[in-house]
């Protein structure tokens, strides 16, 4: 229990750490208790609402809640916080700007923990700071490069770890923050900042006007509570939190929306009112009068397009058409979602703009409700074009951590809204960014396309950033959809079928493609090495085949 804890702890500091934590929840499954469902789910609870508290707080870099030195692989300071001179006791910074330890014990203690980051290029070690002429020991923290907080990051060149220390003197957001994640008095919350600070019981008594029992009491509370049970943890949640809330920048909107306006102008997003209340957002590109082209999202997509999309389409006589389906973006979420109901919600916006037939372009999940509205609604579908698109069916690409999630979250329910509501409120430019890089650059020719487009990288930023602006919902429920999708014929589909698709795709495999549509592709162009990215790299292409097969239709 206590690895998924700690591993659900650093999914809350970085979304990109879900990896470990998807092998910390296998872990945790095959070695299930009878009474761990309830612990998990009080796990659960102050994680999300944690990473609530820290996309509603923020903080500032500059702040007082913890001191840090960047180093090299030399030791060397390459840029630290000016309260780090305060803890002179310690350590300091010596000739060569070389980092000091003032005590034997404690360099043994951070060689150690440099030892170990050595193994794995992630990690956090502790690493205990001791001086004979100090009051108490201190407590720091060994973070590797890839864990860096998003705000330290950018202040050294050629950082490759981070000394960070909790100050003794936390601030009272601090306190608010570990007060509301596991329900603790402002007795016990005193006394967890004192303990985890280096102080013993008797220390922490005296300084309280207390008495040892009493401290002891509260202690053994603030254990029962926080799931934590010796006090190495307890400084170790308390350096994260703090990490956590001076590193989230303060410049910060808790508006998605905002970031992704940022990111890149688009054409203005359109709503519609459904039969049932429910609102449905979209947006338009192109030419109204020109030929109509609905475009079916990405799972964690929106109605985003590529920069320069709306002239292009202008120039091909193109009307794109891309709606958010329920529970992305700015669309209200529907209880009720499946294949069916998004057909529904698409044909009632082509009635809404007076859309009789068009061609679909669906990309990656979005290429499983193109195949179903064209075989639900045949009679509204000239042309399906699938770009590096999945049936729709459970999916079974070989991108092998992304796979082992997605099951591990679909057999827990309790643990699938969580993963995405701390996904959603940790959603930031750099946190998107890492984990566009991680997923869709884990193919070699994706991953120089991204290098290479800066822009598009941008544009996926901002698309994933409003998909989640409102609600994780959209998602949630379809992963569901997807997996309950094993029956799923196209008995009624009468509509040509193009698909492009990289031979190298590892989230929709072509095979998987194939093997549901079987003789039913009229046209197939594999691109060699390509993975996901095959929509983004040939999106002028794309269109163009689209206007071209407007005019055959």
């Amino acid at each position: 229990m206590n690895g998924f804890i700690d591993a659900l702890m650093q999914y809350v500091i970085d979304p990109i750490n879900w990896e470990t934590l998807a092998a910390e929840l296998e872990h945790l499954e095959n070695n299930w208790n009878a009474g761990d469902t309830a612990e998990v789910l009080v796990q659960l609870s102050r994680a999300e609402t944690l990473s609530w508290q820290i996309k509603q707080e923020g903080g500032e870099i500059s702040g007082g809640s913890f001191a840090f030195a960047l180093l090299d692989d030399q030791d060397r300071v390459v840029a630290h916080s000016d309260n780090l001179l305060q803890l002179g006791e310690y350590l300091g910074i010596g000739k060569k700007n070389k980092l000091k330890l003032n005590d034997d014990n404690s360099a043994k203690s951070f060689e150690a923990a440099k030892s170990r980051l050595r193994s794995t290029p992630r990690g956090h070690i502790l690493v205990e700071l001791a001086h004979p002429s100090a009051a108490r020991n201190r407590f720091g923290y060994l973070v590797a490069q890839n864990d860096f907080p998003e705000a330290l990051s950018l202040l050294g060149k050629g950082a490759t770890r981070a000394l960070l220390i909790a100050q003794e003197q936390t601030d009272d957001k601090l306190s608010s923050v570990l007060q509301a994640s596991f329900a603790l008095t402002a007795a016990e919350t005193d006394i967890m900042l004192k303990v985890a600070s280096g102080m013993t019981i008797k220390q922490t008594a005296a300084e309280l006007g207390i008495s040892v029992n009493t401290v002891r009491n509260h202690l053994q509370a603030i254990y029962t509570k926080s799931g934590i049970n010796r006090q190495g943890d307890l400084v170790l949640v308390v350096t994260q939190l703090s990490i956590i809330l001076a590193a989230t920048g303060a410049g910060e909107t808790s508006d998605h929306t905002d970031h992704g306006r940022r990111l890149n102008a688009n054409t203005q997003q359109h709503f519609m009112i459904l039969a049932d209340g429910r609102k449905l957002a979209y947006r338009t590109f192109g030419n109204p009068m020109g030929q109509p082209v609905v475009y079916l999202h990405e799972t964690i997509g929106s109605s985003r397009l590529l920069p320069g999309t709306h002239e292009l389409a202008e120039q091909l006589g193109l009307y794109l058409i891309v709606p958010e389906r329920p529970g992305f973006g700015h669309s209200d979420p529907n209880p009720d979602f499946s294949f069916e109901a998004v057909c529904a919600d698409t044909v009632a916006l082509l009635n809404h703009l007076r859309v009789s037939r068009c061609q679909l372009l669906g990309f990656i999940s979005g290429g499983g409700y193109a195949l179903m509205l064209a075989n639900l609604h045949p009679q509204r579908v000239t042309r399906v074009m699938l770009v590096a698109a999945r049936p729709p069916a459970p999916m079974t690409g070989t991108f092998q951590f992304l796979t082992a999630v997605r099951e591990k979250m679909l057999g827990q329910p309790w643990f699938l809204s969580t993963f995405f509501n701390i996904l959603r409120n940790r959603a930031s430019e750099e946190t998107n960014g890492k984990l566009i890089k991680s997923i869709y650059g884990s193919v070699p020719h994706d991953r120089a396309f991204l290098k290479s487009n800066p822009q598009v990288l941008e544009y996926m930023v901002g698309s994933t950033l409003e998909s989640m602006s409102v609600s994780a919902a959209g998602i949630i429920h379809e992963m569901q959809c997807f997996n309950r999708a094993r029956g799923n014929r196209l008995n009624d589909l009468q509509a040509p079928i193009t698909v492009w698709h990289g031979n190298a795709d590892n989230l929709a495999a072509l095979e998987d493609l194939q093997k549901f549509l079987g003789d039913r592709i009229s046209e197939l162009r594999v691109f060699e090495e390509a993975g996901s990215l095959v929509l983004q790299e040939h999106w002028h292409a794309v269109l163009e085949y689209l206007s071209a097969g407007a005019d055959d239709l």
